[in-house]
């Protein structure tokens, strides 16, 4: 697990920012206009059609939401069960979209196996926020975070074929990752019913030497990765 602390050191308070506005005007009439009940997630992503859809690394106190979350598409198999206690292990390496309250909209971890490969897994949206972008963030703050930690290689497990291709994922074979297979093997013995996915994969270009330094303006769309000054 990396030290939060640490993190921060590296690359400044919300080490991994990144924006996307609301895919068009139209989706965002459609959201200002909607007639779904007005509860805390629906309120939110109707704030979020205003103004930028953020992710950053996710803190301890979201440990909870991000559980919850995850624990939406546990019961057909898209994703593995995480307790809070596991989210709590490895918090640092989760990022999330949060709502103007604190809700966890979306998330999305960076599972490491080696200094130079990690997985993108428990990619998740709130079935009340999905449709408007906020998977593609939290999968591009996760390969943010990834090339900042030196990893060179991502892959996912995933039936989301279409979703991951637009991102620039290809094609791959597990046999590819043994890593992976261990684990897999690990979670198996534990009781846990394995549901078959597809394999993706992609290779990451360096990191800027100078990453960029974040303002309050000026926010565009995804891919472009805000830093925070660094601390002194």
């Amino acid at each position: 697990m990396h030290n939060f602390s640490a993190l921060h050191r590296l690359a400044g308070d919300g080490a991994v920012v990144v924006s996307a506005p609301v895919a068009d005007a139209t989706a965002a009439r459609t959201l200002n206009n909607a007639s779904a009940p007005a509860n805390g997630v629906a309120a939110a992503v109707k704030a979020h059609a205003e103004s930028p859809m953020r992710a950053r690394v996710a803190q301890p106190a979201d440990a909870f939401g991000i559980a919850a979350l995850i624990a939406q598409f546990t019961a057909d198999g898209s994703l593995l069960p995480r307790s809070v206690a596991d989210v709590m292990a490895c918090i640092d390496s989760y990022v999330i979209v949060p709502s103007p309250n604190g809700e966890v909209l979306a998330c999305a971890a960076l599972f490491e196996y080696s200094p130079s490969l990690a997985e993108v897994g428990s990619v998740a949206v709130s079935k009340a926020a999905q449709g408007h972008g906020l998977g593609t963030v939290v999968v591009r703050a996760v390969e943010r975070l990834a090339r900042l930690r030196g990893h060179r290689e991502l892959f996912a497990i995933s039936l989301a074929d279409h979703f991951f291709g637009h991102l620039g994922y290809r094609a791959a074979t597990l046999d590819r990752y043994p890593e992976k297979i261990a684990r897999y093997a690990v979670i198996a013995g534990n009781g846990v019913s394995l549901m078959p996915k597809r394999c993706f994969r992609k290779r990451l270009r360096a990191p800027r030497l100078f990453p960029r330094v974040a303002n309050n303006t000026g926010l565009v769309s995804v891919p472009t990765v805000y830093h925070a000054k660094p601390r002194r």
